[in-house]
């Protein structure tokens, strides 16, 4: 007996720890999402081609080394020739030669530009990066927006559930009374009426559910199983103006801006860096042979400076550099207006949580107010205070303030993680650690 007492008390506890290890979590759907989501793979790509667009540009102001060779034929005709012991100079009819050669060269002064594209190109991985980060943490956004719009859904058709019980246990009092003449024909229509809309509405509230939980899968790459309570909202900065700064330090958007800029000015020196002079030091080795005499054999081997400076070209490099400053002041602009836009998303968002968390005290003193009147009225009913139209407003008013409440506390959360997110404090990890 002990044995088996001991049994049924081991089976009791670990029940419910079994039915809370099954829960999905908030940070595992982050998770989730993170591993499969096909456009922060791409955008994990783009970042990936950033680099190799810097590798490529430091390789520019490297050594090249080129290997380059011919194989040909061509019938010469000549004029006149100059006779000697050993033959006929230059020969004439068909010949086939081979050469092959070694070049390598290194730049010694591009006017900047060499270096103007390397610049350009980190800037590029700076802008890539920011953008791979804005990516990661509207990803988390969306996956705690679709995460609690399931758990709203399900408390919404919970709630509206419980309401069609609640009216439907009305209805068959409302036809007992109806019975025994304490009420008129009306009232019991008027209970039916309200039983029926109720019904509908938890119709379109399970059609809801239904879509949030495809948001959720098309989200997180898999469907939601039974999602567990999220944890509560990370810590708040203390004041508007302390969130408007960390956001113009660590914005995604404001830092990929930056990078765009700096992109932008380096365009510039690179456009004014073609117009100076470009020196070039310059090494070459070669072979050439005849087919048709195994002695005629050339090589050569050279060092030699090389230089260029463009004269006239109708005017296209001048116009590539007035472009390329173009480009610049439009990114310049950009800058400033994203920091604008970041500083008014931070400022709403702010707004927004301060206005939800006073809508959550407001929800619950509705609900308990409802509840207490829904009572009252019942009570009041049964000795004749009352009529059945008054209850049945009663109910539609707790329901009302219970989805108010549910409303209420999915908006809070959500402002909350919006305010993160335009601060740039959304990271993954922070979804993890709390």
């Amino acid at each position: 007996m002990r044995f088996l007492a001991a049994a049924l008390l081991m089976c009791t506890v670990s029940a419910p720890a079994l039915a809370q290890a099954s829960q999905d979590t908030l940070a595992e759907a982050v998770d989730s999402a993170i591993s499969n989501n096909p456009e922060l793979m791409a955008q994990r790509k783009i970042r990936a081609f950033a680099d190799e667009n810097l590798n490529q540009a430091e390789a520019q102001m490297g050594p090249q080394v080129n290997l380059n060779g011919t194989v040909g034929a061509e019938y010469t005709t000549v004029g006149r020739q100059v006779t000697s012991a050993t033959g006929s100079f230059p020969y004439d009819g068909e010949q086939q030669r081979a050469r092959v050669g070694l070049e390598a060269r290194q730049s010694l002064w591009s006017g900047g530009s060499l270096t103007a594209q390397r610049d350009q190109a980190r800037a590029g991985v700076d802008a890539a990066q920011a953008d791979l980060i804005s990516a990661e943490q509207q990803l988390v956004l969306q996956v705690v927006t679709v995460f609690v719009d399931v758990r709203r859904a399900e408390r919404e058709v919970e709630i509206r559930g419980r309401n069609v019980s609640a009216l439907g246990q009305q209805v068959k009092a409302a036809r007992d009374r109806f019975d025994v003449g304490d009420v008129t024909r009306t009232d019991v229509a008027q209970v039916e009426a309200r039983e029926g809309a109720s019904k509908a509405e938890l119709a379109a509230a399970t059609s809801r559910r239904a879509k949030a939980r495809a948001d959720y899968e098309q989200v997180v790459g898999r469907p939601p199983v039974q999602l567990a309570a999220p944890p509560p909202a990370p810590r708040m900065p203390g004041s508007l103006d302390e969130a408007v700064a960390i956001a113009r330090a660590n914005n995604p958007a404001m830092a990929a801006a930056r990078a765009r800029e700096a992109q932008g000015e380096r365009g510039v020196d690179i456009a004014r860096g073609r117009l100076a002079p470009q020196f070039d030091l310059v090494g070459n080795a070669g072979l050439v042979e005849s087919r048709q005499d195994d002695t005629f054999r050339d090589s050569n081997v050279g060092l030699s400076a090389e230089f260029r400076f463009p004269l006239f070209d109708s005017g296209l490099l001048q116009s590539r550099t007035r472009g390329a400053q173009l480009e610049a002041d439009r990114a310049r602009y950009d800058r400033m207006a994203i920091e604008r836009a970041i500083t008014a998303q931070v400022t709403t968002a702010w707004n927004q949580v301060v206005a939800t968390r006073e809508e959550i005290a407001a929800s619950v003193s509705r609900v308990a107010a409802a509840e207490v009147a829904l009572e009252g009225a019942k009570q009041e009913l049964a000795v004749g205070e009352r009529i059945t139209l008054d209850v049945l407003d009663q109910e539609r008013e707790l329901l009302e303030a219970q989805l108010g409440q549910v409303d209420a506390e999915r908006a809070a959360y959500l402002a909350a993680h919006e305010l993160l997110a335009a601060m740039g404090e959304l990271r993954p990890e922070l979804i993890a650690e709390q």
